[in-house]
């Protein structure tokens, strides 16, 4: 029997699993603290309803099948559909929404690092107000996230598609849509491919060269906002209201690391205002962990015109590996080892694992009996204390603590242990 697992999928091995579980954790968190409610929308919806946000040429990038009753659905790729047909579908909802969701996705990519076809995101959305209040919130969401994680080396980057939209039609003097959309896609390249390559891609479109040169000298400012806002209040751009307001509202909610990024356009066909990627500053090379923006065009899809939307969307994966790389990574739980010496001390040493277990504390057991040199062994890779129960020390009413982290040992007295076990591990 062949037992491996179709491309681009893989087993969540028990550390991957805990690894998740602690950006699940934070998460749920942040979201308690900024007010968002969580929900998880179905894992599986019509194939109109995927196709609203990216087109009919989802289809190449989604699993999507014909149930038994012959309809066309598909596995959610991302979390953002789902949240928004929820909210268009419940008029009764109070505005602002703010909704959130943590959960597995799947989507038919080319696998690479950091990246399966089976994969968790977070996902925080704001619902009603078309304001850049709400741009301000999301992207606040962000970085306590992060922060909150142990990444306090992130960048926001920012940019703004009405921004870059009117440079083209204004100061390049395109109007037509399909060119505009054109040259949308020649900044968002200019991240993954040379000046040249983009160059020479979009002139044999019949882009002329100083057209592009000039919006390639648009799309690659960036740096702090003060100097970007001067820069385009130069070109007497009349769109950056917001972004300037967004700058202000940043500053006072005391978010770091912010820049204004012109060559961030994200989502060519769904993005509409403030959009925004997510950077670990030491690992560039991981991309954007988190990203998100301002789509009031999809509520407006599904037929909710009156409602604004804006959101912000993680990768779990890229985010545990730049914890990883970082320092920052997920460490060991603060988790105790109950051994025991001789056969008889299996039922003192189950007492006293049940009793730290019944006030919170993750504890392991030992089960097989082994030796004792092969008990710290197991205790050295998954626990912070180490309980010895033997003969000679519990007639005496004690038993023998270990911390694993410096290898000081002590004798106390059974009835000390909970209060010992804690203070060893610092809980208060």
């Amino acid at each position: 029997m062949d037992l491996s697992l179709p491309r681009g999928m893989r087993d969540l091995q028990p550390e991957d699993y805990e690894a998740l579980e602690r950006v699940r954790d934070s998460f749920i968190e942040v979201s308690r603290i900024f007010g968002f409610r969580l929900m998880e929308p179905s894992p599986i919806e019509l194939i109109q309803t995927l196709e609203a946000k990216s087109g009919p040429g989802v289809r190449n990038e989604v699993y999507y099948f014909q149930d038994k009753a012959g309809r066309d659905v598909g596995l959610r790729f991302d979390l953002t559909v789902g949240l928004t047909r929820y909210v268009v579908s419940n008029r009764s909802l109070p505005s602002p929404i703010k909704i959130g969701s943590f959960s597995g996705m799947w989507r038919y990519d080319e696998p690479q690092y950091g990246r399966y076809r089976w994969f968790y995101q977070w996902d925080a959305e704001i619902f009603g107000p078309k304001s850049v209040e709400a741009d301000a919130e999301v992207i606040a969401f962000a970085s306590a996230l992060f922060d909150r994680l142990g990444l306090k080396e992130v960048s926001i980057e920012i940019g703004d598609r009405g921004v870059t939209e009117e440079f083209i039609r204004s100061r390049i003097g395109v109007q037509d849509e399909t060119r505009v959309l054109a040259l949308l896609r020649a900044v968002d390249k200019l991240a993954k491919k040379s000046v040249e390559d983009v160059l020479e891609e979009y002139g044999k479109m019949g882009v002329d060269r100083e057209s592009l040169n000039r919006l390639i000298e648009f799309g690659q400012l960036k740096g702090e906002p003060e100097t970007v806002l001067k820069w385009l209040g130069e070109e007497k751009l009349e769109k950056i209201d917001d972004l300037s307001r967004l700058t202000d509202l940043l500053r006072a909610r005391q978010v770091p690391n912010i820049k204004l990024n012109l060559g961030i356009v994200r989502g060519l066909d769904y993005y509409t205002g403030v959009v925004f990627e997510v950077f670990e500053r030491k690992n560039p090379s991981l991309g954007a962990l988190a990203g998100g923006g301002r789509y009031d065009i999809l509520p407006k899809i599904f037929g909710r015109d009156d409602l604004g939307a804006t959101g912000v969307a993680g990768g779990v994966e890229r985010t545990v590996l730049a914890l990883s790389k970082t320092g920052a990574g997920v460490t060991a739980e603060n988790r105790v080892y109950v051994g025991y010496v001789g056969e008889e001390m299996m039922g003192p040493a189950s007492e006293i694992a049940s009793k730290l277990r019944r006030i919170g504390l993750p504890t392991d057991l030992e089960l097989s009996g082994r030796g004792l040199r092969k008990q710290l062994e197991s205790a050295s890779k998954s626990a912070v204390v180490f309980v010895l129960v033997g003969p000679r020390d519990y007639a005496g009413h004690q038993v023998t603590l270990r911390d694993m982290r410096s290898g000081v040992e002590s004798k106390i007295d059974l009835k000390d242990i909970e209060d010992q076990v804690k203070s060893l591990l610092k809980i208060g």
